[in-house]
Parts: structure tokens; sequence; C-alpha cells
């Protein structure tokens, strides 16, 4: 038994005869009745009524349908996957960000698909907003774009890759108690650097503060997130910074601590209906596995009684290690 006589099988089922099923494959009818006779005599069975020049499924050859349909249809999926992997040889991924997902963020999220893929680009820009971001999806100037959620379109696929947190990051020597929650209730009077791009970020803080009846004491406004951790280093002012960057801030000498009530936003891809092309479709995978990892061994440490920031840099350690041994290779 082989392909073809499964496809010919199948297209005299489906086209209600051999004429119409030579006609649909191109190929001459004695070829075709042909391949049906030499299946059948392999199978030791007949498939087919033969009432004249019709064939009419008899219930061995019902039977056989399905099984045909799904060998077909994974031989067409193997093409699909093979061809993808030879796609995925060249070209690039054109990713779009935003300030609150910042552009080392998804950098980092970006080795381990670069690694797999080193000949293929990434293209990565920054824009302002969600709004301006979402506008360039759909307009197909990026295939992917990273941002925190709700999106204000519906005009796009959403993939959800997990949830932000937003932690308080002070100058080094802050005095605090840094083993429990800093109650935001006592942000009053502290001297905070926010960055101007961050917008969405801003507006989410400034709610929680509102429900905290706390007026923050803005000092800096900066354009990015590098000025408000540079602030934050040279003892100048605090600020709220996500888990990632509040990790490095931390490996620096500053104090960071988490936050009652936290403040936290989702996030994800968003990119324009239908199928991703493959380089792209193996980012979305790629990126969604790698946080994955992440996000649950910071939670396992966690549920062992570390906190969120000793459980991020434990992972993160863990997994450039883990990283590093990989892109080394076998010792020999």
């Amino acid at each position: 038994m082989d392909i073809r006589q499964l496809e010919y099988f199948l297209a005299v089922v489906e086209h209600d005869g051999v004429n119409r099923a030579a006609q649909h494959l191109h190929v001459a009818q004695a070829s075709l009745s042909q391949g049906i006779r030499q299946l059948e005599r392999e199978l030791k069975l007949s498939l087919f009524h033969r009432t004249g020049r019709n064939l009419v499924l008899n219930p061995a050859g019902q039977l056989l349908v399905e099984p045909a349909r799904k060998v077909l249809s994974d031989l067409v999926a193997a093409h699909d996957i093979m061809r993808g992997a030879r796609e995925l040889q060249v070209g690039s991924v054109t990713i779009g960000t935003m300030p609150e997902m910042s552009s080392e963020a998804v950098a980092a999220w970006s080795a381990s698909f670069m690694r797999l893929y080193p000949d293929i680009r990434i293209d990565l820009s920054e824009f302002p907003g969600a709004g301006e971001l979402c506008d360039a999806v759909f307009a197909g100037h990026c295939e992917l774009g990273f941002t925190t959620f709700p999106v204000p379109t519906d005009n796009l696929e959403l993939v959800e890759l997990g949830v932000q947190r937003l932690l308080l990051v002070m100058p080094p020597g802050t005095p605090t108690e840094t083993t429990r929650p800093f109650e935001l209730a006592r942000l009053h009077g502290v001297p905070l650097a926010v960055s101007n791009s961050a917008r969405r970020e801003n507006d989410i803080v400034a709610s929680v503060l509102r429900r905290e009846s706390v007026i923050p004491l803005i000092r800096a406004q900066v354009p990015n997130r590098h000025a408000q951790m540079t602030l934050v280093l040279n003892g100048a002012a605090s600020a709220f910074l996500p888990l990632r960057m509040a990790t490095a801030a931390h490996r620096l000498g500053a104090v960071v601590v988490e936050t009652n009530p936290d403040i936290r936003t989702p996030f994800g891809i968003v990119h324009r209906p239908g199928a991703l092309n493959p380089a792209a479709r193996s980012f979305v995978v790629q990126s969604h596995a790698d946080l994955a990892r992440r996000n649950a061994r910071i939670a396992e440490l966690q549920n062992a009684g570390t906190s969120l920031l000793d459980a991020a840099l434990e992972a993160e350690a863990e997994l450039d290690s883990k990283r590093h041994i990989v892109s080394k290779g076998p010792v020999s």
C-alpha cells in the first residue's frame, strides 16, 4: 500500500466515480483504476461494488475511508512542518514593543530563539504606547507586538504570556524591612522617579495609590527606565520597576521590596488574524516556553517560602547557567 493508492481511493469516494476522480487528479482513468485494483489486491479485499462503470463503496471500503484520510492529513502536516523548517533557516522576525514591555526584556526572551535559529534576524522596534503598537501590527509593519493588556482593538489575535509585577526599587542603603511587603500607605513623602514614556504603567500605579489615599511625590520625570534606575542607584529617588529590571537593580545595590497591595498587569503578544509565518510562530512558542519555565521555577521557590525577589534571582541564575551549558555544547 502506498500514498498514491490511498489518494486514488479517496478521490473516487469524494468525486463519486473514476471519471471525475481522474479529472481532479489530472491522471488517466486507466492509471487510477489500476491503482485501485492494486490496492484491493494488497489488502485482499474488494473495496467497491462495481455496477457497470460505477464504483460504490462496500462495507470494507467504508472502513478504510477515515484511516486513509488520517494518513493523508498526517502527510500534509509533515510536509508543512518540513517546509516551515526550511523557511526557518533564513529571514527575520519584526517585533514591536512598548515602554511598559521594555526592549531589554523582549530581547532577553528572544535569546533562546536566536540560539536555536542563528540565521534568523530579530528586528525590534519600540512604540510610544499600546495603541501605536497595535496599529503597527495591524498595518503589517510588525509581525508580533509585545504589550500589556487590555489592548485598544478587537482586530488582533492575543497570546497571553503572564502577569508583570512592579516592585518598589529604592536607593542603596534605604532603611526598610525587606522581608515584609512595603505598605503603599507609607509612601507619603517618598520621592519618586517616573518614566514619561510608560504612560499606561503610570496610570496603573496612580490608580493603586489613589485607592490607598496616597498622593505621590514625583521628584523626577525621565525618558525611560534606564534613567529611572540611574536616579535610584544615585540616591535621588525611588521607582516602580518590573521584576526583571528590579532584580538587575538589586544586583547593583538597590533596595527592592514587594508592595502591599501589589501592582501587576497582564501582558502578552498581539498579531494579525490568521496563520503566522514559521519564524514568527516559532518565536511565539519559544517565548511562551521560556517564560513558563521561569515562572514555574519562581512559583516553586515561593511555595517553599522564598521571597519573590530571591525566587526571581535564583530562577534567573539557574536558567542562565543551563543556557551557558547548552551554548558551550558537550565536552569531549
